[in-house]
């Protein structure tokens, strides 16, 4: 007599099947959110590591400038609440980003408590150079997809990032962040 515990399953059957990352992402107990998950991981694994290699720029540096080349000036605030990422891994990506000269701190026009964040020359070049591989990535990620359906793809994630941050702001967890 085994015990099922302490025993490993066998093979479901000897017959050919998905591959089990196919298995995984076509039946999964969250199914979308695994899904969506896996694509991220997908995308920013191997764009961070490169970064990391070849321009000794960790993600929350990355991200802090992503943010900066969209939208400046920010506060430190502003990114943490774009991104999703801890108050304390955005102030050091920040901390980072200032020693190299890729972003400049200055003071809030409304608020001495507060700094504007802005990119400077260097880091708006650094940025540039850096998204040809991340719009390679996005490129190569989206392939399967036509215009059209990419657009409804695009809507559909807009919408429910829009209505999750609602929700978990009415529920009082926050938009994500730790």
């Amino acid at each position: 007599m085994t015990d099922a515990a302490t025993e490993p399953p066998t093979a479901e059957s000897e017959a050919p099947q998905a591959s089990l990352t196919d298995r995984m992402l076509a039946e999964n107990a969250i199914g979308e959110v695994w899904r969506i998950c896996y694509l991220a991981n997908l995308f920013v694994f191997p764009i961070y590591a490169r970064f990391e290699k070849a321009h000794d720029l960790l993600r929350p540096e990355f991200v802090t400038l992503f943010c900066l080349a969209h939208h400046q000036p920010l506060i430190a605030q502003d990114i943490v609440d774009m991104t999703g990422l801890p108050k304390n891994t955005v102030s050091r990506g920040v901390n980072r980003l200032l020693s190299r000269g890729l972003i400049a701190r200055g003071a809030h026009p409304d608020d001495r408590r507060k700094a504007c964040l802005w990119l400077t020359p260097a880091g708006r070049a650094m940025f540039d150079r850096l998204m040809p591989d991340v719009e390679a990535r996005r490129a190569a990620l989206t392939a399967g997809l036509d215009e059209a359906e990419r657009d409804e793809l695009g809507r559909l994630l807009l919408q429910m990032a829009r209505s999750a941050v609602r929700r978990l702001d009415a529920g009082g967890e926050g938009s994500g962040t730790y």
